[in-house]
């Protein structure tokens, strides 16, 4: 049993060696400024709320 959680560590290593990280980071970077532009494109209704933001003046619906 050993044996094979060894073999099966290396198999994992060996292919995590072998894939382009740099494409991959790019990938992952081409997508997240993707979203941004979408998120900024589209209108307020169906954008999302950034993370971590807050209101910085009241709506007038809660005004009244």
């Amino acid at each position: 049993m050993k044996e094979l959680v060894q073999k099966f560590y290396k198999y994992t290593l060996d292919y995590l060696k072998s894939l382009n990280w740099i494409i991959l980071l790019g990938i992952a970077a081409f997508c997240i400024v993707l979203a941004i532009i979408n998120n900024v494109r589209v209108s307020d209704d169906k954008s999302v709320d950034w993370i971590g933001t807050q209101d910085v003046m009241e709506k007038p619906a809660d005004i009244l």
